[in-house]
């Protein structure tokens, strides 16, 4: 049943208009779980895990007890131009919750979102790595909600479980939002920015399943997922340029490095010189990789995570 869950008129004429997807369960009462995405316009990953998804639920009703909501685009004008963050008002939407019902266009827009979602068992927010930046598939969860947070992040099918502090500049987003409101809600980082990743989409939807399945709103018929690492800040080495150019990487994305292996170089084109080498500083797993090469001195080029190597 698709349902409005917010809408309002633009000053060019236009109607700003968000819709969630309805599924209820044929299975009896059970819980109400919400998969949101779209909250940036150049993060389309969730737009394929919003579609299997619902397909995935309408195939077997009977099988789900309880509802699931499905956001499929929180940031619609974003999308439409692919923008990050809300064309007209140049401002990134998760850095507006929880939103004023009596404010701007977007804080009522952000306002209302939260009040839709809240009071769900969970909420997966389904998102995709920075533009400039290959990652492999995670949950980040804040630190000051990891114990309410962590059995249901393990059960998501990514590769990695990130516990992070967030900073004070992030207090503003969705997932910390709803978490003060008690609604348990997990960032989900998959893919790649502007595309479509089926394979990571297939995953993340048993994983979201396997999360149902584990609130009693679904029967599984799925073979038993892996349990992916946690990791914590301390586990994560971020290595920097030291120096303007284009960088180069020298290993792949998702590889084992040992401490002092070349990870890349950082090249001028104009002069055809190599003006720094980035060395591994530890022995680990690179789990993001600078995929926009042009840097500047402090830009991230790499994250290693230690203990693999």
């Amino acid at each position: 049943m698709i349902q409005t869950v917010f809408a309002a008129t633009l000053p060019v004429g236009e109607r700003l208009v968000v819709h969630k997807n309805r599924i209820e369960g044929r299975g009896g009462k059970g819980p109400r779980i919400a998969v949101v995405t779209g909250i940036h316009g150049d993060e389309l990953e969730g737009q394929y895990v919003a579609f299997e998804l619902a397909q995935r639920l309408r195939e077997r009703l009977g099988d789900l007890r309880g509802v699931v909501d499905i956001y499929p685009a929180l940031n619609p004008l974003g999308m439409s131009a692919a923008s990050h963050g809300v064309p007209l008002f140049d401002l990134d939407l998760d850095r507006t919750f929880p939103g004023n019902p009596n404010g701007s266009l977007n804080e009522a827009l952000a306002a209302a979102i939260v009040a839709d979602i809240k009071g769900a068992n969970a909420c997966v927010d389904i998102q995709a790595p920075d533009a400039h930046l290959r990652e492999l598939s995670q949950v980040r969860v804040e630190e000051q909600f990891s114990r309410q947070l962590l059995p249901l992040a393990q059960l998501l099918n990514t590769q990695l479980v990130w516990v992070h502090s967030n900073p004070a500049t992030q207090r503003a987003t969705l997932a910390h939002a709803l978490n003060t409101l008690r609604t348990r809600t997990l960032t989900v980082e998959i893919g790649e920015s502007l595309h479509i990743t089926a394979d990571s989409g297939n995953w993340l939807c048993e994983g979201i399943l396997r999360l149902v399945e584990e609130l009693g709103g679904w029967k599984s018929s799925s073979i038993a997922l892996p349990t992916p690492r946690v990791v914590h800040d301390d586990d994560v080495i971020s290595v920097t340029s030291e120096a303007p150019g284009v960088f180069l990487p020298h290993v792949e994305h998702g590889s084992v490095v040992r401490r002092g292996d070349l990870l890349g170089v950082v090249a001028d084109p104009l002069g055809a010189d190599i003006l720094r080498e980035v060395l591994a500083p530890v022995g680990g797993l690179v789990f993001s990789l600078r995929a926009q090469p042009i840097v500047y001195p402090g830009t991230m080029v790499a994250r290693i995570l230690g203990g693999y190597a």
